[in-house]
């Protein structure tokens, strides 16, 4: 409990000294030291997009809607991602807008989402299927929920997507509500517009994520959500809100 609160604190802080574009020292460093560099930055990369997948273990129910905004900021690099600590970044993150709507019949929402900044974008969408959900009579069992993403990356210098499967629980209590969940990221580069060695070389990596955090319901119909994220080993936080009719 006390590293989501400290999350909820944090990330604000953390954001505000994250370079506007981390990535712009990507070029001139893989140029200087080679493809190997490729690797451990779409791990780090892939980790942030996913940690943004969930803030709940309950799907939507027909005819359900949500739209919000999401952020996840990793507190430094991996020791392995010399792309970005050669380039002297430290907090870096990614934020998301995001929606969803619950189809009819199969119990199961589909979601879309995006980014856009400094050159580097990303749109992609998943499904979530409900296979636990409480009612009632059964308010204190938890609410599990399956859920599946595809992304497409793309920036000045690389593009790839981005693959995650993630299982997440929760409580559907009043107001606080925890949850927790556990992720794989399957995430491809290939590099472009650097030099005619390099352009058109990729990586793949899957790595492991795992979340822990507590989503608020201040207000009827809105929330906010404060996690602490473990990242292929890397101290992340995640904080969002939105809205849920």
């Amino acid at each position: 409990m006390k590293k989501i609160l400290l999350s909820l604190c944090l990330l604000p802080l953390l954001a505000a000294g994250a370079k506007a574009d981390p990535f712009e020292d990507f070029k001139a460093i893989i140029a200087a030291q080679g493809e190997g560099l490729l690797k451990p930055f779409a791990a780090d990369l892939g980790g942030l997009i996913g940690a943004n997948d969930f803030n709940s273990g309950r799907s939507l129910g027909f005819p359900g809607f949500e739209a919000g905004l999401a952020a996840t900021v990793q507190a430094k690099p991996s020791s392995d991602n010399r792309i970005l600590r050669d380039a002297d970044v430290k907090a870096f993150g990614v934020p998301m807008l995001h929606a969803g709507a619950a189809l009819p019949l199969v119990g199961a929402d589909v979601m879309v989402r995006a980014t856009g900044y400094s050159g580097f974008s990303i749109i992609g969408g998943g499904l979530r299927y409900g296979l636990i959900k409480s009612g009632t009579l059964t308010k204190f069992i938890p609410d599990v929920a399956l859920s599946a993403y595809y992304d497409v990356i793309t920036y000045d210098y690389f593009k790839g997507s981005h693959m995650s499967f993630d299982a997440s629980a929760s409580f559907d209590i009043p107001v606080i509500k925890p949850y927790v969940g556990v992720g794989i990221d399957r995430t491809t580069l290939e590099i472009k517009n650097v030099n005619a060695a390099l352009n058109g070389v990729d990586a793949t990596i899957s790595k492991p994520r795992y979340t822990i955090g507590v989503r608020l319901s201040p207000l009827p119909l809105l929330y906010v959500y404060g996690a602490y994220n473990i990242l292929h080993g890397q101290t992340g936080y995640s904080l969002g809100a939105g809205a849920k009719f």
